[in-house]
């Protein structure tokens, strides 16, 4: 496609202190272009990511470059006939980050790009899965998605492997075009306290098996896991998941999940199969007082999906993912 949009991503942040700390929050809000000749628009993906020097989501980045978070709004296209992929329209911003704050600083550097999109198969550890690929107008291959549902994305390495994020900010993509828009025009609601009880030591019998943590929107399921009353204006939970094991048979054990101002301990283990893959890992999280356990997705030994109750993948909004990234070194 010769022509190209001349739409940038408009992103305006204001203070969002902590996990759910007083400030103003407003989500990217910029139209999806009009749908090219003969297609019609398949679905738009939008979310914030990770970005550093060794995980550029995009070779368009310098190397140069200082590049912490980025913005995404991907809208795909497809024949109107035939449903085929045909083109893309990618809008994103990418910069250091700022403190308090949900976009890059200074409103950081945009990329409009777009192009021809295919449906591919395999990952490095899924010759099955299902890959969205991008191209750029050298036909190259700009960025690639596994499908996780019809409603996430993650972003995967050039190797094929899904990339890892940080405490703040996974590789997962949100489609916004079939359900309500974030939106957030009132103060961040005040949470609680950020203050925890002692860390527990590492329970008899057991070591580590990994450490997951990240932030996610402000779910029931989330509310109940940390024990936190739901507040109105909640914008984000942070979470930290370790799971232990057995140190002599390596059988799931006992976990410690941290919140903001919260310790919670229990047991956990692993079950096969979900309503779309039948040989899905799960682990599942027994709350003392809950007779439902929470459910994650085992990915990878990198990632963690939180599930809903009928183990269906939780989708999150333009800012926030129901994704836990493993630590890069889990605690002593």
């Amino acid at each position: 496609m010769k022509a190209h949009f001349k739409l940038f991503l408009q992103v305006t942040t204001l203070l969002a202190l902590t996990a759910c700390a007083p400030g103003m929050v407003q989500t990217p809000t910029s139209p999806s272009p009009p749908s090219p000749s003969g297609s019609a628009r398949y679905a738009v993906f939008e979310g914030i990511t990770a970005c550093s020097a060794l995980t550029r989501p995009l070779p368009q980045i310098p190397a140069d470059t200082d590049c912490e978070l980025m913005i995404w709004k991907i809208s795909l296209y497809q024949d109107s006939a035939t449903s085929s992929p045909t083109t893309y329209v990618l809008e994103s911003t990418y910069g250091p980050s700022q403190p308090n704050a949900t976009g890059p600083a200074g409103g950081g550097t945009p990329i409009s790009m777009e192009g021809k999109w295919d449906i591919v198969k395999g990952t490095k550890t899924d010759p099955e899965a299902e890959v969205y690929q991008l191209y750029s107008d050298d036909s190259q291959v700009a960025v690639s998605f596994v499908k996780l549902s019809e409603d996430l994305l993650h972003v995967l390495n050039r190797d094929k492997t899904l990339m890892l994020g940080n405490p703040g900010w996974s590789f997962t993509l949100n489609r916004t075009d079939n359900r309500p828009a974030f939106t957030m025009d009132e103060p961040v609601g005040s949470g609680p306290e950020a203050t925890r009880p002692p860390v527990p030591t590492t329970p008899p019998d057991s070591s580590v098996l990994a450490v997951h943590e990240g932030r996610t929107p402000c779910h029931e399921i989330v509310f109940e896991m940390l024990k936190l009353a739901p507040y109105p204006n909640c914008l984000k939970i942070k979470m930290r998941l370790t799971l232990y094991q057995n140190e002599t048979t390596g059988a799931p054990s006992s976990y410690m999940l941290m919140g903001t101002s919260t310790i919670r301990e229990g047991t956990w283990r692993t079950l096969k199969g979900t309503p779309d893959d039948p040989d899905a890992i799960v682990y599942q999280l027994h709350l003392e007082g809950s007779q439902a356990p929470v459910s994650f997705l085992q990915a990878d030994e990198n990632h963690l999906f939180l599930l809903d109750r009928d183990l269906n993948l939780l989708v999150g909004n333009a800012l926030f993912s129901y994704t836990l990234s493993k630590a890069e070194e889990a605690p002593n």
